[in-house]
């Protein structure tokens, strides 16, 4: 007679501790929202409403349900009367990670949102862009507790999140060319006004939408600041209507439809057509590439430098997730809207530099998750991307092969390119060779360590060689 299995440990979302009425906790892959009495009657209000179903059919929220079955978290908290589950997000990604039509795709699907939800009754009673998460190229809502009644009188109480998280950091993109992926990771609550106000420079206020959402909002809030009687005493007499707060809703929605991506002509995007492989190179690639993929059949993918997703497309057919990281914006933006254009689900797109991956941020370093946290994958896809680690940012083979233990791959497919080949030629050009070790023999004695040959290639021409490797106890 076999035991039982255990019965996983109940975890409260170390960064859900804001709202008032409930707060996220975890029981193994499960995900819950426990409510207080006012979270529980705010939700009931919501269920029960035709615009709830609507959104769950549409997938433009979570689904989600009542239940018993995590009732013991009541034990442990008094205030919390109710239960309800959610489903779960595969891979969860922040807005610091994304890339430009990702982060407006979210932004876009607020607006929606919030407009769609007052023609029901109701609001958002925040416009964070962590209510947001992506299902492959499709954003998706998470926070339920956040859709509320709307309270007739009452402004848009998200409109200056919503600007310092999606507006700022597009309208830097769009009208300076500036990455705001480094800035939101900084900036943990967003952009602020004055940072804008700064980074938009003297004539910013020419730009479209930036002299309402960013100069006149920072007069007022300099006013407010200054204790300046007469401007808080004609703000408080306002008498706010849903027609108003669609009015300014819609305003800013026709801004950020208008911004888009400042491209900077990086040589990135134009990689496959400038690379140094031969016709049948590339081929043999691909078809080493998708023979293990197809024999694996992994849960989870993670293609780190995937550039455009050349790799991350070919993992797809047989995995539901791929995680298809690269350093640089243009890139991932180009691999998202592929994917969004062909409907091709199931590829997450995440603007990330391996050497260094999205900390923990927030309250504790804990509010939101380091990249390296969040997943296990099956595989690892590390192509045209270890000589860049070793001989740009000098990490040594047993740095990059303790990375792949950290996050418990099973399996990894890599690529070795050799001092010879033109790239690497390229990248040592204009500095001095300090890198003896960076060798095949080196490279193989290190990955031996850890890890099983499954298979060995060497590329046509015998400059490049390609391995696909198991973890030693996987």
């Amino acid at each position: 007679m076999t035991s039982p299995e255990p019965i996983p440990e109940l975890v409260r979302a170390s960064g859900s501790y804001r709202d008032p009425e409930g707060f996220v906790f975890f029981q193994g892959d499960r995900v819950f929202r426990a409510l207080t009495k006012d979270g529980l009657a705010s939700y009931h209000d919501f269920r029960q409403s035709p615009l709830c179903q609507w959104l769950e059919e549409e997938r433009w929220i979570t689904r989600t349900w009542e239940t018993e079955s995590a009732g013991a978290i009541a034990e442990r908290f008094p205030e919390i009367i109710g239960i309800i589950e959610q489903s779960r997000i595969p891979f969860i990604s922040y807005p610091y990670e994304w890339s430009f039509d990702m982060l407006k795709d979210a932004a876009l699907h607020t607006l929606d949102l919030l407009l769609h939800s007052g023609q029901h009754g109701f609001t958002l009673k925040d416009a964070t862009s962590y209510n947001m998460q992506f299902m492959g190229h499709r954003p998706i809502f998470i926070d339920i507790l956040s859709i509320a009644k709307y309270v007739p009188g009452t402004p848009w109480a998200g409109y200056t999140q919503f600007c310092q998280q999606f507006l700022f950091p597009l309208a830097l993109a769009a009208h300076k060319g500036v990455d705001f992926q480094p800035l939101l990771r900084s900036y943990f609550e967003g952009i602020p006004l004055h940072v804008m106000k700064s980074l938009l420079g003297r004539w910013g206020w020419r730009k479209a939408g930036m002299f309402k959402h960013v100069f006149l909002q920072s007069f007022f809030q300099t006013g407010f600041q200054a204790d300046n009687p007469a401007l808080k005493s004609s703000f408080q007499s306002l008498k706010f209507s849903l027609d108003h707060v669609n009015a300014l809703v819609r305003a800013v929605k026709k801004v950020v439809t208008q911004l888009h991506q400042s491209s900077s002509q990086r040589h990135w995007v134009e990689y496959s057509e400038n690379r140094s492989y031969t016709s049948p190179e590339i081929e043999a690639k691909q078809r080493f590439v998708e023979k293990h993929l197809e024999n694996i059949r992994p849960l989870s993918v993670w293609d780190l430098g995937c550039n455009t997703g050349e790799f991350s497309l070919i993992a797809r057919k047989y995995s539901d997730l791929v995680i298809a990281a690269d350093a640089d914006p243009e890139s991932v933006n180009h691999l998202y809207r592929h994917c969004r254009q062909n409907d091709i689900s199931g590829i997450l797109p995440l603007v990330l530099d391996v050497t260094n991956p999205s900390p923990g941020l927030g309250w504790n370093n804990l509010a939101r998750q380091g990249f390296l946290d969040r997943g296990k994958p099956t595989i690892v896809l590390i192509l045209a991307l270890l000589h860049h680690l070793c001989l740009t940012h000098n990490v040594p083979f047993a740095y990059v092969f303790n990375l792949l233990l950290v996050v418990e791959a099973k399996y990894v497919v890599i690529e070795f390119v050799p001092k010879s080949d033109p790239m690497v030629k390229k990248l040592l050009a204009n500095r001095e060779d300090v890198y003896p070790w960076y060798n095949l023999p080196a490279f193989e004695a290190e990955a031996f360590k850890h890890f099983s040959l499954v298979d060995r290639h060497e590329l046509p021409t015998g400059k490049r060689v390609l391995y696909c490797l198991k973890r030693h106890g996987s």
